[in-house]
């Protein structure tokens, strides 16, 4: 059984541990990822996919992540994630360089979220990525150590900081990487702010550690040993427990539980807390959901925004939060009337303050958060318009909003939630403003629609047919005039 569980968990992480874990992936080489013999690995991934860990690709025998691995890596990182959203945005507005968030893995750091730099010449850096090299300081930083470490390699210079739980374990890194020649003015700066950071993240892990576990208990004991290992991890995704913790809450036999126990720690996915006999879920599945959310979008949406723009007869945008700007993911785009058409913004970037969907995706951010996120080009009169508007959306789900940038546009907003519950995108309706009034009540139900099944397909990718006409369930829209 315990063979089974470790090489089982290699073959889910060959498939889910990657920048787009959405993509097909061939058994050949989850098979040599999980360091199996392709017999094996063949049966695993079978099973794998029967449990929802795993999804059968169109392509035959490949695999690509299942719903409830997306699920797993939702639930384990939402604790967290309020945390890691609020600290990598503001690194990245106090130094304007990329920010990366990283957790140890075996052969290097597992990228666990990221926001980019605005600026043109900058250091990249992709979600889900496994960084190998050994002389980067994000890489150190996760092998312990005190204080911030730093390295350069060829033109770029990276300084990192270890993140701890309260039994002294390493977690994770926390990095700001940028090029030479703004490091030596930018250096003082980025010290400072990954110390606060790092105080910040190590108050949110040390709640999360002790924090209560609020599993429910299976109905029936599992006779697979794989669905045990399961709800043992979707246990452990509430918070940290004993093995007698976990046996009650997984309906596990107690010398069952610790053999599945022991093997997923062999498996690198739990770690164990040797003083306080309690169980932890590694931090590197966080990143199996978030590296998973802009490929999804990008292959549902399209038809998705498509049926809805049809019905709505309006053009319909998806946005998505980089750094304090939105970012054009899906876009449809219809004529707004006779000789009039909206240009296109797909791929393209705008300041969060104007945009459809800004408020939206700034909603989940607190009042204090926002003060310290607010671009300071802005004045205290656009700051309070923006955070009124967000207040109105987080009271209403839906927020409509005449553009302050262009007369006669109006656009209607409601957010797209990840495996975790925070804000992923935007779902936008624009037109004119002659057409979207009328018609408000059937259009701000469009959006609500549109956001919640983009909202499905990030929880359940294929549990549902992607739409060619307009979403059921809603009121008809009356056509525009």
């Amino acid at each position: 059984m315990s063979a089974r569980i470790e090489h089982a968990i290699a073959a889910l992480r060959a498939v889910a541990a990657r920048p787009d874990p959405t993509r097909p992936l061939p058994l050949s080489s989850i098979a040599r990822g999980a360091r199996a013999s392709l017999s094996t690995v063949s049966r695993l991934c079978a099973e794998l996919a029967d449990l929802g860990l795993l999804a059968r690709a169109d392509d035959y025998g490949s695999y690509r992540v299942g719903s409830r691995a997306l699920a797993l890596s939702g639930r384990a990182s939402a604790a967290l994630a309020p945390v890691v959203r609020f600290e990598l945005h503001r690194i990245a507005q106090e130094t304007t360089e990329t920010v990366v968030l990283a957790a140890p893995e075996t052969g290097g750091a597992r990228v666990l979220a990221t926001v980019g730099s605005g600026w043109t010449l900058h250091v990249p850096v992709t979600l889900g990525e496994l960084v190998t090299d050994e002389r980067r300081a994000l890489v150190r930083a996760t092998r312990g150590g005190d204080g911030l470490v730093e390295s350069q390699l060829g033109r770029a210079v990276e300084i990192a900081v270890r993140l701890t739980t309260p039994d002294g374990r390493t977690v994770a890194a926390l990095a700001v990487s940028l090029p030479v020649y703004r490091a030596a003015r930018a250096r003082p700066r980025v010290r400072r702010v990954l110390g606060d950071a790092r105080r910040a993240f190590e108050q949110a892990l040390a709640e999360a550690h002790v924090g209560p576990v609020r599993g429910d208990a299976a109905a029936v004991e599992p006779t697979r040993a794989l669905e045990a290992a399961t709800r043992v991890l979707e246990h452990l995704a509430d918070g940290p427990d004993s093995v007698a913790g976990i046996a009650a809450a997984a309906r596990l036999r107690p010398d069952r539980a610790r053999r599945v126990v022991d093997a997923l720690v062999r498996a690198g996915t739990v770690a164990h807390d040797a003083e306080s006999d309690r169980l932890h879920l590694d931090l590197a599945l966080h990143a199996w959901h978030r590296a998973a959310t802009e490929p999804l979008l990008a292959r549902t949406g399209p038809a998705r925004a498509a049926a809805t723009a049809a019905r709505a007869e309006a053009c319909v945008f998806v946005t998505a939060l980089k750094g304090m700007r939105s970012f054009t993911l899906v876009e449809h785009i219809e004529p707004l009337a006779e000789g009039l058409i909206m240009a296109p913004w797909l791929g393209r970037p705008h300041p969060l303050v104007g945009s459809d969907g800004g408020p939206t995706l700034a909603m989940d951010f607190t009042l204090d958060q926002l003060g310290a996120l607010f671009p300071r080009r802005h004045g205290a009169a656009e700051y309070a318009q923006f955070t009124g508007r967000v207040e109105r959306v987080r009271a209403d789900g839906v927020l409509t909003m005449e553009s302050i940038d262009e007369f006669g546009i109006t656009s209607i907003s409601a957010p797209v939630r990840d495996a975790a519950g925070q804000v992923a995108a935007a779902a936008c309706i624009v037109g004119a403003t002659e057409n979207v009034k009328p018609r408000l009540t059937g259009l701000e139900a469009a959006a609500r629609a549109l956001a919640a099944e983009l909202s499905a397909d990030l929880h359940a990718p294929g549990s549902a047919s992607i739409p060619t006409l307009a979403p059921m369930g809603v009121a008809p829209i009356p056509p525009r005039r």
